[in-house]
């Protein structure tokens, strides 16, 4: 009888050790988010320079589109490989956060919690097309 109780004891002061740890990761979290201020990091591409990329014309990447056909789908039928265009579309993020650092838009802290969620936001862009079946 001693073992389950002294179990349960025991389970039960490791459990409520970690509720004010989760609630202090929350509290700084919210902390900090009011003191860096929220960024909204929107860009608008170039399509001709994805084109160019791709080595196709904007009317070959419309029809391309049109026909349900992803970027990365399209890079595949032009011989180009994924790592390719992940690079370019990388580099550009690069470009961009860089000008709004300079600008004072963008600080440490902005910058590397976008730089942490790019690589799913790239690969969602550059495979996702509302046309596909």
């Amino acid at each position: 009888m001693k073992a389950p109780v002294k179990k349960f004891f025991l389970t039960s002061i490791l459990m409520m050790s970690f509720t004010p740890i989760g609630y202090a990761n929350n509290v700084i979290q919210q902390h900090t988010n009011t003191e860096e201020g929220q960024l909204v990091y929107h860009v608008k591409y170039d399509y001709s320079a994805i084109c160019k990329v791709l080595g196709i014309t904007q009317d070959v990447y419309d029809q391309y589109w049109k026909e349900g056909l992803s970027i990365v789908d399209m890079a595949k039928k032009e011989g180009i490989g994924q790592r390719e265009i992940i690079n370019y579309f990388v580099t550009f993020h690069y470009q961009e956060m860089q000008k709004w650092r300079k600008k004072g838009a963008m600080n440490e802290h902005h910058y590397f919690n976008l730089v942490y969620d790019l690589k799913d936001e790239i690969t969602d862009f550059i495979e996702r097309n509302p046309n596909k079946e």
